[in-house]
């Protein structure tokens, strides 16, 4: 074999991984341009007593709170490390303790799939997190901690975010492969 041919067809490889790669990353950018936000309509509220809460803390400075209720003692109720931002965490933590009443508002897709158990689970939700529920909003009798409004405000900013990282990178390789696909007909034609 000639390492004229091997050239050519580690070439073509290139390209293709290139091409397919645009397309993955192409796909997560639209994907993330269409992610439906919670609205008023579309999550439901959950009362309840406080068991106890968690500060999770994770690499690089990342932090989630964990929250149990004591009518859903399965269930752990999560402020994940994009909402946790938009949280006043530490009015929460200093002004609520175990056995006081809450009020969170979570997902109705959560709601039934997770408490009613009337949906199914999608993979790979039902093995990585089946006893964990995001919440779009907290408050007590007096203070609210997390809004919808700041919950969907920093999702959105961070969807932007993904929208241009997954999206410019995938204009780039397609680009390249374009540059590619060039090169290899000047060179191997």
């Amino acid at each position: 074999m000639n390492n004229n041919s091997i050239d050519e067809r580690s070439n073509r490889r290139l390209i293709l991984v290139l091409f397919i790669l645009s397309f993955i990353l192409l796909f997560l950018s639209v994907k993330y341009s269409l992610f439906k936000l919670p609205s008023t309509k579309s999550i439901t509220e959950i009362k309840g007593i406080l068991k106890e809460t968690e500060i999770n803390k994770g690499r690089r400075g990342s932090k989630s709170l964990t929250i149990k209720l004591n009518e859903y003692p399965e269930i752990n109720f999560m402020i994940g490390t994009i909402a946790i931002k938009q949280t006043y965490l530490q009015e929460f933590m200093n002004e609520n303790k175990s056995g006081d009443s809450i009020v969170l508002f979570i997902e109705n897709k959560e709601y039934k799939r997770k408490i009613l158990k009337s949906e199914k689970i999608p993979f790979p939700e039902n093995y990585l997190y089946k006893d964990n529920i995001g919440i779009v909003e907290i408050h007590n009798k007096n203070t609210e901690y997390l809004s919808l409004n700041n919950y969907n405000k920093e999702h959105r900013d961070n969807n932007y975010l993904a929208i241009v990282f997954f999206g410019g990178f995938g204009l780039l390789m397609l680009f390249v492969g374009i540059k590619g696909v060039k090169y290899y007909n000047t060179n191997f034609r």
